[in-house]
């Protein structure tokens, strides 16, 4: 048969292999949980597509199997320690068929549950976790082996559904019109959203990858809602988006760039006039959430001086 189409681009790997590693110490027990996907490529993998011969391909439950295994034998402080152990490993153990191993992992978020102790004091618990909302981190780790020396490797993290929400000190006014335009000024209205947030690191070594999670977060919030006494006005969703980023970067010099998705989750006021109220302090005020349609605001942020912003 006449080859007519060759293969673009091909991997196979292993998806949503789920990992609770348990460390018990008398101090406190630990608890880690993953949701792994792995995903390795190399070219003799081809011979299967095209022959259908498999003497290159490494077993999907292979796969899985050598993310418990690697789980057991190595201690990792975080996620990103984690994927970092396991792609290494089959670009370095499978050299000969493997070239590049993405792992992808999903963290479930145990919080160390507080209350109070036998003597009736308020203690961190020693044994028990509660899960935490729909906030969830997550990381992509990449290694790509080499003929000599160490993989290369990349790490990318992030966290999503992270839902935050002012009620004053946001506006949106003075905006491009057109003929289809019926959106008045609003000087003066709540602003939510479900952050999105991705960012890069320069390299692997010596990162506390938890602790610049937590940086990033913090960063986020903090700028988005200003002092606490205060708050800080935002002109636009835009705006505030870029001097969240900016922030992060200012702080975390070991993050290249960060990728920030948030929709404009709108809060309609509910027009109470037909019932003879007004819909304004100082009594309360009624507003209608639609999260659909929802405005889309995304940016990446990057401290490369060579990449400017736009001054169109």
């Amino acid at each position: 048969m006449t080859m007519s189409a060759v293969l673009a681009h091909h991997h196979h790997g292993k998806g949503r292999v789920r990992v609770v590693k348990v460390k018990r110490t008398p101090e406190f027990h630990h608890v880690q949980q993953y949701n792994v996907e792995i995903l390795v490529e190399g070219e003799p993998a081809a011979s299967s597509f095209y022959q259908g011969q498999n003497t290159f391909v490494l077993p999907t439950d292979t796969i899985k199997n050598t993310v418990y295994v690697l789980a057991k034998k190595h201690e990792f402080k975080s996620m990103e320690e984690f994927g970092c152990i396991v792609s290494k490993y089959f670009v370095t153990r499978h050299s000969n068929i493997i070239s590049k191993a993405t792992v992808k992992i999903v963290e479930e978020n145990w919080v160390r549950h507080e209350n109070e102790d036998s003597q009736g004091k308020i203690r961190p618990h020693h044994h028990a976790f509660v899960r935490s909302g729909s906030e969830e981190r997550f990381t992509t780790v990449v290694a790509y082996g080499q003929a000599m020396g160490q993989p290369i490797v990349s790490v990318e993290s992030g966290l999503r559904d992270l839902k935050i929400l002012k009620t004053t000190q946001s506006s949106f006014v003075d905006f491009y019109r057109d003929e289809y335009t019926v959106l008045p000024d609003a000087p003066d209205r709540l602003v939510g959203t479900i952050v999105e947030a991705t960012w890069n690191y320069n390299g692997e070594t010596m990162i506390n990858y938890s602790l610049q999670s937590k940086i990033v977060r913090d960063t986020l919030v903090d700028v988005f809602a200003g002092p606490a006494d205060t708050g800080t006005p935002s002109p636009a969703v835009q705006f505030t988006l870029y001097e969240m980023g900016q922030a992060v970067l200012a702080k975390c010099p070991e993050i290249r760039d960060i990728t920030l998705y948030m929709p404009n989750v709108h809060n309609l006021p509910y027009d109470q006039s037909k019932f003879g109220l007004h819909n304004e302090h100082p009594h309360g005020e009624i507003f209608v959430p639609v999260d659909e349609p929802h405005g889309i605001i995304q940016a990446t942020v990057t401290r490369f001086a060579s990449t400017q912003r736009s001054k169109l």
